[in-house]
């Protein structure tokens, strides 16, 4: 007993130790203008290690007010109301149906044809039975139902956590505009917040942005020196402590000196003289563009949105814009941008909730609230295994419900947030690895029971 107690102490005291000495070390980095390292640190030595992710990033487009599915992802062709032609994709679904998109996506139907490394994935089911905008907006913004999506954090603030440290020392970025309620919300949990920014207003006083980039008045010759006089400084010690913690903290501070000399994240961040996506108008083209942007320079979670989608009237013109220029125009542009660059990126698209399937009978262009059955999309980029296919039935006209005991194959929520986790490598659920910090006990990001791996491997082929 007594030499746990010598140990227990001793261990306690080089644990003070060692973070004094970090936080020396981090207020040096600070006025080195090296601060980055204090953030990748904490992934290096206590990161949520990624297990067998099939993808390197993900991008959500928010489609704030709640888009048509039956003019988007789930078309009724042959119904009185379908409103746009469809493009049959050449690929059955899990019903050994022939998979329709609407006519408004020429551009994506074509890569995803043609183009063994984009693959689709429609979730034409996804129904949580509530026509409020904020309720439906909170649901999918943290994949929670109910009274637990006010408690559990959001989607972004998740991935702040999660990805804390990777890549250039920024997990999660969220670009306002069109998000929905509750986008970037820690809530009743003790995890980080995205780093949340306006596309094209210039991000130059950000303290975060200013971290990845050299400080004022100091070129790459005297920012080695500087580190150079930090390495020596840390040597002693990490000679006498040569544990994986300090090992850890000592690549960290070599990462964040390699993201700072090349600059790439910080010019991320500044789209002057950059050549905009395609987008119904010039804001929604600068977010796209913003995203893009900072996937390819090794952020590995992005959130943005396109608002403008609560179509009661005016349903034509909303998804020819929205979907047709902003999805098959900027969103294609952003997939084959990422192509180019290698990165393995799963875009995931949709809104609170649906329209009305039936609204357009008698020639009304505009459709209402809709929670029993909508889609969500999902686009892998640079996934070969992904394996294009649809889940869900609507029926003829796309009218089937929970409630009426006819929707084919619901997907909630957490089902959908289940397969993003665990594509990226976070396996939720029965790990409690993955368990994120409430204010009063470990809990996973989203239910324990969901269908996450399910649809994951059998539909989308991702094993």
């Amino acid at each position: 007993m007594a030499n746990i107690k010598k140990c227990a102490q001793g261990c306690e005291e080089d644990r003070r130790d060692f973070l004094k000495n970090v936080g020396k070390a981090g207020l040096a980095l600070g006025v080195m203008g090296m601060s980055l390292g204090r953030q990748n640190f904490l992934q290096e030595a206590y990161g949520i290690p990624q297990v067998n992710p099939f993808f390197d990033c993900a991008l959500q487009v928010f489609f704030s007010g709640g888009p048509s599915q039956t003019d988007t992802w789930d078309p009724k062709p042959g119904s009185r109301n379908n409103v746009f032609n469809t493009i049959n994709l050449g690929v059955k679904d899990e019903y050994n149906e022939d998979i329709h998109i609407s006519e408004v996506f020429p551009n994506l139907a074509n890569l995803v044809m043609n183009d063994p490394n984009v693959g689709l994935g429609l979730f034409r089911s996804m129904s949580h039975q509530n026509n409020s905008h904020g309720n439906g907006q909170r649901f999918m913004n943290c994949f929670w139902e109910g009274a637990p999506s006010t408690m559990y954090p959001s989607t972004s603030a998740v991935m702040a956590h999660y990805f804390a440290g990777y890549g250039v020392g920024i997990p999660s970025v969220v670009i306002n505009g069109g998000n929905g309620q509750m986008v970037n919300d820690a809530k009743q949990s003790r995890v980080p917040t995205a780093l949340q920014v306006n596309a094209g207003n210039g991000q130059g006083a950000n303290p975060v942005v200013q971290a990845l980039q050299l400080p004022n008045g100091v070129d790459n010759a005297r920012y080695m020196r500087r580190k150079g006089l930090l390495d020596k400084l840390n040597a002693r010690y990490l000679a006498q402590r040569p544990d994986a913690v300090n090992k850890a903290y000592e690549k960290a501070l070599n990462d964040a000196a390699d993201v700072t000399i090349k600059g790439d994240a910080a010019r991320a961040f500044d789209l002057t003289g950059v050549p905009l996506v395609s987008a119904r108008d010039n804001n929604t083209a600068m977010r796209l563009t913003q995203a893009v942007r900072l996937l390819e320079a090794g952020v590995p979670y992005v959130s943005c949105g396109i608002g403008g989608n609560d179509s009661h009237g005016n349903n034509r013109q909303t998804i020819q814009g929205n979907w047709g220029q902003s999805v098959d125009g900027g969103v294609v542009d952003i997939v084959n941008r990422l192509k180019a660059s290698g990165k393995r990126c799963l875009i995931i698209m949709g809104g609170e909730f649906g329209r009305t399937p039936a609204s357009v009978a008698g020639g009304r262009n505009g459709r209402d609230h809709w929670g029993d059955g909508f889609s969500w999309a999902t686009i892998a980029v640079n996934q070969p295994k992904w394996k294009t296919n649809a889940i869900g039935q609507t029926g003829p006209d796309g009218l089937f419900r929970v409630r009426d005991n006819n929707l084919v194959d619901q997907v909630r929520p957490k089902d959908l947030g289940g397969l993003v986790y665990r594509s990226l490598g976070f396996q939720v659920g029965t790990d409690v690895a993955y368990d994120i910090p409430l204010n009063d006990r470990e809990a996973p990001p989203v239910d324990r029971v969901n269908d996450g791996k399910k649809l994951m491997e059998d539909v989308f082929g991702l094993k």
